[in-house]
């Protein structure tokens, strides 16, 4: 079996790398060629790390009041954002997200609260951050990831998302993910815990879609694998795709990078 993934060295696929690649291919190259491009932290992204270690708190903790679980975010939040260079206003305010506040015609409990609350039901799970690792027919590569709550009791893993804006269904994003984590175990159940600052809801990946998802990502796979053998390194790769500057997926700074890298192959082009 070809290992074109290994000679670029790429030794390991994931839900993520495999929705970034689908949604934009050309930062997809960047994270995973030379230049190993990497986004820096953004406040929605420490926010959704934070909450993930105070509601695991919560959850191992039945007896911790939700002040506790909201003084853990704050410590964690805080030494991840003070001298940051986020400014003031912004940092408070995704804090406020995180641990609640009140306005004079609304409170809102916060993403902790909500998260504590949705999980405490099922009880302490048995496992949490747990490595997951499955394969992709005609992929030689392994597909890994980790499955933030595992409850054996109930035969069933739980993810957890923070959000600003709450899902009617589950993402085809999140399919692929839970599709992944279905087949690597066992097809046992896959529910996504969204918790905003106002709510929180658990959704459950039906059967039937998980392995639609899973078809969806052995070909993504597939074609990563076809376009790694025809144009032999991920480098070269980026001289065939017309980058989408208006991609949300874009950070000010990996635009930037890639901008530079889109203006070099120009030049090869030209000369």
């Amino acid at each position: 079996m070809s290992d074109i993934f290994r000679e670029n060295g790429i030794e390991r696929l994931s839900s993520s790398s495999l929705t970034s690649a689908r949604r934009n291919l050309f930062k997809w190259c960047l994270t995973y060629g030379s230049r190993h491009l990497r986004d820096e932290p953004n406040l929605p992204m420490i926010c959704g790390s934070v909450a993930e270690i105070a509601i695991e708190f919560g959850i191992k903790n039945p007896t911790a009041t939700i002040e506790e679980c909201n003084t853990k975010a704050r410590e964690e939040y805080n030494r991840r954002t003070t001298l940051s260079g986020f400014t003031e206003e912004k940092r408070l305010a995704k804090m406020d997200d995180l641990c609640g506040y009140g306005t004079a015609s609304r409170s809102y409990p916060g993403m902790v609260s909500n998260g504590v609350k949705a999980l405490r039901p099922y009880g302490v799970p048995s496992e949490t951050q747990v490595k997951i690792e499955t394969t992709l027919a005609g992929i030689p590569i392994p597909i890994i990831g980790f499955k933030d709550f595992s409850y054996d009791e109930h035969g069933l893993d739980i993810d957890l998302k923070t959000t600003t804006r709450m899902p009617k269904e589950m993402s085809p994003d999140h399919q692929l993910q839970g599709a992944i984590y279905w087949r690597a175990s066992n097809n046992r159940s896959q529910q996504f815990c969204y918790t905003t600052k106002s709510e929180s809801k658990v959704l459950e990946l039906d059967p039937y879609a998980a392995e639609m998802a899973i078809k969806e990502a052995t070909a993504i796979a597939h074609t990563l694998k076809n376009l790694l053998e025809k144009f032999k390194t991920v480098d070269e790769l980026t001289n065939y795709i017309i980058p989408d500057w208006s991609n949300f997926s874009w950070s000010a700074h990996s635009r930037a990078v890639a901008m530079n890298v889109w203006e070099e192959n120009l030049k090869k082009s030209l000369a």
